[in-house]
């Protein structure tokens, strides 16, 4: 087995998440407008078009404060996709600081009886202030009009909107 083979993916990411998920608390995501809790399957909750992005801004949170660096999320704007963003890759590297500062993120935010991804934003609030005074100015070139929203965005460059349930409840 290749070091490649063995390292980080968004795709073995999600599926250790989803384990991990379903062996814990309920996860549930309350609506910002009403807060009604939407109680969300673990399969959604750690895909990529799901809240993996959130799983993943928390771990990087945790990570950072333990160590000063960034695991190397890349996320990708993406508006059919509940949080309008989808995990598109990880820089490569071991699984392991992934999946354990993710763990301690989950452990940090979970509640007695359920884990509500809302709580995990607090985490996302706090990194995006940190890589905002820590990144450097952008440049004329970066600042271009005209830039494609397709082009991939790392998680200090934009904000993740609170989790809102579709209509219906969260796809399963």
């Amino acid at each position: 087995m290749s070091a490649e083979s063995r390292g980080a993916s968004v795709q073995r990411v999600s599926a250790v998440l989803a384990i991990l998920l379903q062996g814990g608390k309920p996860v549930h995501a309350a609506d910002p407008a009403t807060g009604e809790l939407a109680q969300i399957s673990p399969q959604f909750a750690a895909a990529p078009h799901g809240f993996l992005p959130l799983f993943l801004a928390a771990g990087d949170t945790v990570w950072r404060e333990a160590t000063g660096r960034r695991l190397g999320i890349e996320l990708r704007r993406d508006p059919d996709t509940v949080l309008g963003f989808r995990a598109h890759g990880i820089i490569p590297g071991p699984a392991a600081p992934v999946l354990l500062s993710m763990m301690e993120a989950i452990a940090e935010a979970e509640r007695p009886d359920m884990l509500l991804v809302n709580d995990l934003k607090s985490g996302w609030a706090a990194a995006q202030e940190r890589m905002r005074r820590s990144a450097p100015k952008p440049t004329a070139a970066l600042a271009a009009p005209g830039a494609s929203d397709a082009a991939p965005s790392t998680c200090s460059d934009a904000p993740i909107p609170s989790p809102r349930p579709r209509r219906g409840g969260p796809r399963p």
